[in-house]
C-alpha cells in the first residue's frame, strides 16, 4: 500500500501566475505546469521535505525541460527524482490511448501494488482536452488518483476503464523502500500482536521469562510492575517508552 501523497494544484495561488516559459512562449505553472506538479507532490511525500511546484518548475525550466507550446518534456521525470535519489522511468514507449486492454496496463497495476508511484500521461477526455499528466497511487485495493488541475471526484475517482482508456503513457517511480512503515497501530491491532507474543511463549508462567525484566523495568522507574498480566495499551506503552528515553 501506498503512503498517500501530499496533494498539490498548480492553480494554486501561490504559483498559479509563476512564470514556467520556454524560449519564444508566455506561460504559467497554472496553464502548463501539471507534470512538475505531479513530481512535487510525489517528491515531498517521499523525501519529507516541502518541494513546492515553483521548485520543480523552476529545475525543469533550468534543465530544459519546458517544450515550447505545450507542456513538459516526458524526459523530464527521470532526472528530476534522480536529482533526490529515487528511481524513476516510463514505463513504455508503446502509446496506450484508446487501448484499454493493453498489456501496459497491467504492469501499471502491478507496479501500484508492489508499492510503486505512477504519473500518468492523459489524451483527450475526462482529465483534458489535449494532455495533461496526474499522480496515481495505490490504497486498500483501489487505484486512486491524484490531479494537479482539479479535485472533482469525476477526475480523482474516475471510472476505471474510462481512465485505461485515456491514458497514453505511464511513468513509475519506485517508492517501496519508502513506503515500508507500519500501518497506523490502533489499540485493537497493539492487544492482537501482544496476544501473539504471549502465545509464543507457550505454557511457561509468567515469572519464568516476565519477573526479571519486570524489576528491571520498575527499577528504572519505566513502570510501577502492576498488573503485569494485564496487556498494556498504546498509551501506556508512549508513556513507558518516554521514561525508557529519559533513563
Amino acid at each position: 500500500m501506498n503512503k498517500k501523497p501530499v496533494l498539490y494544484l498548480q492553480t494554486d495561488p501561490r504559483w498559479k501566475n509563476t512564470d514556467y516559459s520556454a524560449a519564444g512562449e508566455s506561460t504559467t505553472i497554472g496553464r502548463a505546469g501539471c507534470g512538475p506538479t505531479c513530481a512535487a507532490m510525489l517528491l515531498t511525500t517521499l523525501t519529507g521535505k516541502e518541494i513546492t511546484p515553483a521548485d520543480t518548475c523552476a529545475w525543469s525550466l533550468a534543465h530544459g525541460y519546458k517544450a515550447k507550446g505545450q507542456g513538459t518534456y516526458y524526459a523530464y521525470f527521470k532526472p528530476q527524482f534522480a536529482a533526490y535519489g529515487i528511481r524513476a522511468d516510463q514505463l513504455s514507449w508503446v502509446k496506450t490511448y484508446g487501448k484499454p486492454e493493453h498489456e501496459n496496463h497491467d504492469r501499471a497495476l502491478e507496479l501500484l501494488r508492489e508499492g510503486y508511484y505512477l504519473i500518468a500521461c492523459m489524451g483527450p477526455g475526462n482529465w483534458t482536452s489535449s494532455g495533461h499528466f496526474v499522480v496515481v497511487w495505490w490504497q486498500d485495493d483501489k487505484v486512486r488518483i491524484l490531479d494537479p488541475a482539479s479535485t472533482r471526484d469525476s477526475r480523482v475517482e474516475g471510472d476505471i476503464r474510462t481512465f485505461r482508456s485515456q491514458v497514453k503513457y505511464y511513468f513509475w517511480v519506485d517508492a517501496r523502500e519508502y513506503n515500508e512503515e507500519d500501518e497506523d497501530m490502533t489499540d485493537e491491532k497493539f492487544d492482537e500482536l501482544m496476544r501473539r507474543w504471549l502465545a509464543a511463549q507457550g505454557d511457561k508462567p509468567a515469572d519464568d521469562w516476565a519477573k526479571g525484566h519486570i524489576d528491571e523495568a520498575v527499577a528504572m522507574g519505566i513502570t510501577d510492575g502492576s498488573a503485569p498480566q494485564r496487556l498494556a495499551t498504546r498509551q501506556e506503552v508512549m508513556v513507558m517508552v518516554k521514561n525508557a528515553a529519559r533513563g
